[in-house]
């Protein structure tokens, strides 16, 4: 019988145990020093895990290891080299929670094109009930260019969302082909240009050492006056600080943002809650109780798939070697 380790640390809600008792023994080993997990996980063939750390020395140190099926479209988690050099296929789903991120994404941007928080918040705090109290016009969802930084899965559902309303779509990303883009009937742009021509700016990139705080003053700078821009993506991928006085000094219109650099209470979070402005939820993009329900369904066919020997079947994480950076 195949040995399944679960580091998610959810056994009551996940239910893989009682999933894949038919063929494996799960165990669930939640994060904790390397030295006990390599102990616990020593004769474990298949790790299931979301956005616990498998790192290359843990990795080397399970030697019967097999199969890592992260329940993420992310993979920046686990040592991918380190996995590649042992022959363990790491697996995602690239699926996952795709839609209800992009539904997600346009319905803040459709919020902030109408204007819906300055238009709430000026009912709440000043008893109006009045069009023209906020400072900057409303135009009509259609004649806003869109600017998508990153034209993976989401990209792509947000892009085919908000053509629905007529908006214009242009993208970067440097890892996707313009023909690819233009199948979509999106227009492939450099960087500096989609700053500067979007109506709104949408992130749709992964996080890392080319990445991170990308979006500073120069690039708020950038960005057309009145521009709108919205994040729910990564956190670490924007310099809040910048974005919030360029907010603050009327260049950046009103920006959403689903993530942040550091989620818990500061004071750069606390001056973004008073104002207007700024649309915030708390991380919850990715989450619905059917998105749930697929990630888990999917990485129990995907074991079976592995453990049946039908591997061409299987979404494996490359190791990634990009035509360019962002």
């Amino acid at each position: 019988m195949y040995h399944i380790s679960v580091l998610t640390g959810r056994q009551d809600e996940d239910d893989f145990g009682e999933r894949l008792r038919d063929m494996a023994r799960v165990e669930y080993c939640s994060s904790m020093n390397e030295d006990i997990m390599a102990d616990r996980m020593k004769d474990t063939d298949v790790i299931i895990c979301k956005s616990e750390k498998l790192t290359s020395s843990l990795i080397d140190r399970l030697d019967d290891l097999k199969l890592i099926v992260i329940l993420s479209t992310r993979s920046e988690n686990v040592d991918l080299e380190a996995a590649s050099k042992k022959g363990i296929l790491v697996v995602n789903n690239t699926s996952y929670c795709v839609d209800d991120i992009a539904d997600h994404t346009c319905a803040m941007i459709l919020a902030l094109i109408r204007q819906l928080p300055e238009y709430q918040s000026d009912i709440r705090s000043n008893s109006r009930w009045e069009y023209g109290t906020i400072s900057w016009p409303i135009h009509r969802v259609s004649d806003n260019l869109i600017g998508l930084v990153g034209f993976g899965h989401v990209g792509r559902a947000v892009a085919f969302r908000l053509q629905a309303f007529g908006c214009k779509i242009q993208a970067y990303d440097p890892f996707v082909s313009e023909k690819v883009m233009m199948e979509h009937r999106v227009r492939p742009v450099d960087f500096d240009k989609l700053l500067q021509t979007s109506d709104v700016v949408s992130l749709h990139m992964p996080l890392d050492e080319t990445t991170k705080y990308i979006f500073q003053d120069e690039q708020f700078e950038q960005m057309k006056k009145g521009a709108i821009f919205v994040n729910c993506c990564r956190g670490g991928l924007v310099d809040e600080a910048s974005l919030y006085h360029a907010v603050d000094d009327g260049h950046i219109r009103s920006a959403a943002l689903d993530v942040l650099s550091m989620e818990h209470p500061s004071p750069m979070l606390l001056k973004m809650i008073a104002r207007p402005e700024f649309l915030l939820t708390p991380n919850v993009s990715f989450h619905s109780v059917e998105a749930d329900q697929q990630v888990h369904n999917d990485a129990e066919h995907y074991i079976r798939l592995f453990l049946s020997g039908q591997y061409q079947d299987l979404p494996v994480v490359p190791v990634r070697e990009g035509t360019g950076k962002f």
